[in-house]
């Protein structure tokens, strides 16, 4: 597991306007989504927990959760969205997310040594958004 506790920016973006165009993100959401760089890192406490890490300018968010064992988390517009992580192989995480509006939507990290790439996708739509990051620390 290479990537516990290394922490990622985001340094570019593809067809994330695309994704959420055609899914009609809530707008709130979307302007957080294309305006914001975080940085974030997951770190292993034990065989099936986690801990999530998320920093942008004006928030910082720590959740803990379980491998395969559904979560509910707030988003930042306020809204309540249940989240399931999964853990394929050591270095690729899975999080499903559904929301109150029945859509759900699929990340996929793909962690390497210095980099990750994060998949997005959406039921009901076949455009694929990718998000790409860089090792920070």
């Amino acid at each position: 597991m290479s990537f516990s506790g290394k922490k990622f920016r985001r340094v570019r973006a593809e067809n994330v306007e695309e994704l959420l165009k055609v899914s009609k993100t809530n707008e709130n959401v979307a302007r957080m989504l294309q305006n914001t760089l975080p940085t974030f890192s997951f770190t292993r406490i034990d065989d099936v927990t986690f801990t999530f890490h998320l920093q942008t300018d004006n928030r910082q968010m720590n959740v803990t959760f379980k491998l395969g064992e559904e979560t509910e988390l707030e988003r930042r517009d306020g809204s309540k969205v249940k989240v399931t992580y999964t853990l394929e192989g050591d270095n690729v995480l899975k999080q499903v997310i559904k929301s109150p509006d029945g859509k759900i939507s699929y990340f996929k990290r793909d962690f390497g040594d210095k980099d990750m790439i994060m998949t997005i996708t959406m039921d009901g739509t076949d455009v694929e958004a990718k998000i790409y990051y860089e090792l920070v620390e």
